[in-house]
């Protein structure tokens, strides 16, 4: 399994990044075999591997309520050098621009969404590089000469090969839903696409500016947590099958391809009894972990030799 990356090859040879390539060197080499007639089967033809692990989308549906997406830009790194304190400035006004003409969707509680912090206007968020992996490369910043810090570390990672960065208002929640689907060979939207597996994980506790490792949960634990509120559960579980429908549309609109599985994240907060905010989190290609599923890689082996074999 190949990673695109947008990284100079890496001197020390750090194992960690086995199968991470260059990304313009590895989607001229998918299209290259796709020209020739050999379809990309795993895992994805280039053009959605492209668009999933770009995160680009994200500054585009974000400005779709329909998305249930923490609002997003794309801040060049043009800008970032040219003036890096007018580029932070820049980019909490244009987050705040893009909640105040796309308010989030109403979950019908009073709790402002998606973050009490940024209640009032941005101040906190996250800045990542698309193409990174495993949480590596997202900083969290608050106010506007953090965010401008969090932007300098990014310009300045040796190896860095990115002309943009991601920035995303801050997200409350209390754990993670995965949500993996696997597609008929004859589905298309508007047909409703239901889950194979629903999977959760937390995130631990971190002192550093990024995020903590992540930990696989059970149901029951999510309840546990959620002081046994399974009507909030179900109701969360509902509502990210349904924003989903709206996603799967839009890739599908992108590239009618089918795709043998995708996963989509959610990001989940009890906001009182039966009351759940969900908020959409990211496309995972083909491959991602599969937390608890223990069926889950074989299950999904099987769905790529299918859709090889088409």
């Amino acid at each position: 399994m190949l990673w695109p990356a947008e990284w100079e090859d890496w001197e020390d040879q750090d194992p960690d990044f086995a199968g991470y390539v260059e990304r313009l060197a590895l989607f001229s080499a998918m299209r290259a075999c796709e020209s020739a007639g050999i379809r990309s089967s795993f895992p994805h033809p280039a053009d959605q591997y492209e668009l999933i692990t770009s995160k680009s989308w994200m500054a585009t549906l974000s400005e779709m309520p329909q998305a249930h997406l923490p609002a997003a830009i794309l801040v060049q790194k043009k800008h970032v050098e040219a003036d890096l304190q007018a580029a932070a400035k820049r980019a909490i006004a244009k987050l705040n621009d893009i909640r105040a003409n796309s308010p989030f969707p109403s979950d019908g509680s009073s709790q402002p969404a998606p973050s009490l912090v940024n209640k009032d206007g941005v101040k906190k968020g996250v800045v990542k590089l698309g193409w990174s992996w495993e949480a590596r490369y997202v900083s969290f910043f608050n106010g506007e000469q953090q965010l401008a810090a969090r932007l300098r570390e990014m310009l300045m990672c040796k190896g860095c090969l990115a002309s943009e960065f991601i920035v995303q208002e801050w997200v409350d929640f209390d754990f993670e839903m995965r949500l993996f689907f696997l597609p008929p060979r004859e589905w298309a939207p508007p047909v409703e696409l239901t889950p194979t597996r629903i999977e959760f994980n937390g995130w631990k506790t971190s002192t550093s500016p990024s995020p903590g490792a992540f930990t696989k949960l059970s149901r029951d634990k999510c309840l546990a947590c959620w002081a046994q509120d399974t009507e909030a559960l179900n109701s969360a579980q509902q509502k990210a099958v349904e924003v989903s429908q709206f996603l799967l549309a839009w890739l599908y609109t992108k590239d009618p391809e089918p795709f043998p599985m995708v996963r989509m994240d959610f990001m989940l907060r009890r906001l009182g009894p039966g009351v759940a905010r969900v908020v959409f989190g990211e496309f995972c290609e083909m491959g991602a972990c599969c937390l608890a599923w223990a069926d889950g890689p074989p299950t999904i082996w099987r769905s790529a030799l299918d859709y090889a074999l088409r």
